[in-house]
C-alpha cells in the first residue's frame, strides 16, 4: 500500500482543482475547451457536469487518502468514470477527426486512471493488510 497515497494525491490533485475551477468560474471552460452555456440552464449544466462530477471524485480521492477504507469506492469509481471518458472521447476524437493537446492529455489521464484502478483493484485483495 505504499504507493495508494502518492496515487491518491495525484488523483485529488487532478480533478479537484479542475472541478472547483468549472464550479466557480465556467469561463475557464470556454477558455480551455471551447464549451460555453447559451443559456443559464446551460450554464448550470456545465456547472454540475463539468465542475459538480469532478469535484466529487476528487474528494472521494481527498477521503480515501484520509481513510483508505475508501479506496476500493474510489478505484470502482476511477474504473467505470475513467474509461467511460476514455472512450467515448477516443471516440469523439477519432470520429470528428481533430483534436487539440488538451483532447489528447485528458484522454492519456483518462485511460491512465481507468486500466490503473483496474489494476490496482485486481492487486489490492492480495497486498498485505
Amino acid at each position: 500500500m505504499k504507493y495508494a497515497k502518492p496515487y491518491l494525491l495525484f488523483t485529488v490533485l487532478v480533478w479537484l482543482p479542475w472541478g472547483l475551477m468549472c464550479v466557480f468560474d465556467i469561463t475557464v471552460i470556454a477558455d480551455i475547451i471551447g464549451v460555453s452555456g447559451m443559456t443559464p440552464s446551460g450554464n448550470s449544466d456545465l456547472r454540475a457536469m463539468y465542475g459538480g462530477v469532478q469535484t466529487a471524485v476528487g474528494l472521494i480521492a481527498a477521503l480515501a487518502l484520509y481513510d483508505t477504507r475508501f479506496f476500493p469506492n474510489l478505484l470502482f469509481t476511477l474504473a467505470f468514470v475513467g474509461s467511460c471518458l476514455a472512450l467515448r472521447r477516443a471516440d469523439g476524437l477519432f470520429g470528428d477527426d481533430r483534436g487539440t493537446a488538451y483532447t489528447w492529455g485528458v484522454l492519456a489521464y483518462e485511460y491512465f486512471a481507468a486500466i490503473s484502478s483496474v489494476v490496482w483493484l485486481r492487486i489490492l485483495p492480495r497486498l498485505p493488510k
